[in-house]
């Protein structure tokens, strides 16, 4: 690939990063907006977690950053990027929805008996104590959770799968086992994730259009590289 080619593919994977972001922060608003009219804003914590399932989604479009030796001879890497994204698309779908379904139970059990979702998922509590501020503190637990779960389980198998595919069983175990040498770096980039998701869409909607795909960019650039340091550390070591 020359380096018009490259050049190309960078401008389109930003221009789709961008458009990824704009299409989940309108669907955030989207989700805000419907809360409110049912009185139900305390539980929008909960969908913004929730976004952050989607990361694994969104870095593939930020793989054509990451060098690689190696070039697929019988298919673009816009028709590569583009299949892959398909077929993650929907397992992260699933995942939010499974999500989002388990939320709504809690919310009606621990948070507001009598809300719209409890009547209308016919939920029925006899527990009448107001968990509201645990069940926010809880979502932002989760949030960080979700996103050190993405890296580990989402975004590093993809990474290498594109640095040095191993097969998927091969991949997964090599994720783990850079997870366990890196667990500080790691817990901070799903913090970084997590902060940037989470805190912009419940306090300052717009900046998650600068601070969502600004992080997310600077991780995967991190993350590339320092598995290849790793990898060529680990190579040296067995040699």
């Amino acid at each position: 690939m020359n380096v018009k080619q490259k050049f190309r593919m960078r401008i389109i994977s930003f221009a789709l990063l961008l458009f990824s972001t704009l299409v989940i922060f309108a669907i955030a608003q989207a989700i805000s907006a419907l809360l409110k009219t049912y009185e139900l804003s305390s539980m929008y914590v909960s969908f913004c977690a929730g976004f952050i399932l989607f990361t694994p989604l969104v870095s593939l479009l930020l793989h054509p950053l990451v060098f690689v030796d190696k070039v697929s001879e019988e298919r673009s890497q816009l028709s590569i990027l583009m299949a892959n994204f398909a077929l993650v698309l929907v397992v992260q779908c699933l995942f939010f929805l499974i999500w989002i379904t388990d939320a709504v139970v809690v919310y009606s059990i621990y948070v507001d008996q009598n809300s719209f979702l409890a009547k209308s998922f016919n939920i029925v509590s006899e527990n009448q104590s107001n968990l509201s501020i645990e069940f926010y503190w809880a979502n932002l637990f989760l949030a960080w959770f979700f996103a050190l779960l993405s890296l580990v389980l989402g975004v590093m198998p993809c990474l290498i799968v594109r640095m040095n595919n191993q097969g998927v069983v091969n991949n997964f175990m090599s994720s783990f086992a850079y997870a366990k040498q890196h667990k500080i770096p790691l817990a901070f980039a799903a913090l970084c994730i997590a902060m940037a998701v989470v805190l912009p869409l419940l306090y300052m909607k717009f900046l998650f259009l600068l601070f969502f795909p600004m992080a997310l960019t600077g991780i995967i650039l991190y993350l590339s590289g320092s598995f290849m340091s790793y990898k060529i550390i680990n190579k040296s070591m067995k040699i």
